[in-house]
């Protein structure tokens, strides 16, 4: 698996399309976000890219097996709330079950993986602690590392930073764009805008289910696509620390 091509993807709900016939190729060391108000069909292009929803067209990523799926990407959903009173290291360590067989134990290298999941999400000193006795946004946190963990090649995640606090969204991000920078593929769903513009490389917009534009942020947050997706007018400028982009008003 080298990325995720999509040929022309269509999910529909009855007669409706939700999203309607997207063509897309996503490469390695691309950190992609998918941007879009909310009812774009961000979630269930993702969704369905993964194969968890019936859709016409293909998806190179929903054709392979279950367990090629679970060795090739790792999937982190919008709905992150952990039912299971189980410390936050074993609940990382779930995102190894695709690299194991039927009853085998984590070895040495998996307990590796889990170890830098931890630390990359800031997270080592939770190791021992309950899972569902952290906040909501340290929860979000703990089940990022989860989908670290299980170093896929790539990392689909439907709204990740939600939730978390100012640094950690930042330190999120950052993340994510240096796992592109080691060679994997990282499609976020985002609705920070200036997030999105600073961290990812590429930007693929969607309004009402169908693909509007596609390509690196200053090419995708023009004026136009601003106001005729979002209603919004912003202020983008390059800046030392890199792109800065800041909704001003509804339009």
């Amino acid at each position: 698996m080298t990325g995720l091509t999509l040929s022309n993807l269509s999910v529909y709900r009855g007669p409706c399309p939700v999203v309607e016939d997207i063509s897309l190729n996503l490469h390695p060391g691309e950190c992609v976000g998918l941007i879009g108000p909310n009812g774009a069909g961000k979630t269930t292009l993702m969704r369905a890219a993964l194969g968890l929803l019936p859709h016409k067209g293909t998806s190179s990523l929903a054709r392979l097996s279950t367990a090629e799926r679970g060795r090739a990407a790792a999937w982190l959903p919008q709905m992150r709330e952990i039912a299971w009173p189980v410390s936050v290291e074993t609940l990382v360590g779930l995102g190894r079950t695709p690299h194991l067989g039927p009853g085998q134990r984590p070895g040495p290298r998996d307990a590796a993986a889990i170890a830098a999941a931890l630390a990359r999400m800031d997270l080592t000193d939770f190791a021992a602690r309950r899972a569902t006795a952290l906040s909501g946004g340290e929860q979000a946190r703990v089940l990022i590392a989860r989908a670290l963990a299980q170093e896929a090649p790539m990392l689909l995640a439907d709204e990740p930073i939600a939730g978390l606090d100012p640094a950690h969204q930042i330190t999120t991000m950052r993340l994510f764009a240096d796992l592109a920078a080691e060679g994997r593929l990282v499609l976020a769903a985002l609705h920070d805008l200036g997030l999105a513009a600073r961290f990812c490389t590429r930007l693929i917009l969607m309004q009402r289910g169908r693909l509007v534009a596609d390509g690196p942020p200053a090419e995708v947050l023009t004026p136009d696509n601003l106001a005729r997706v979002f209603g919004l007018r912003a202020y983008m400028a390059d800046t030392p620390d890199g792109p800065v982009f800041q909704p001003l008003e509804v339009v």
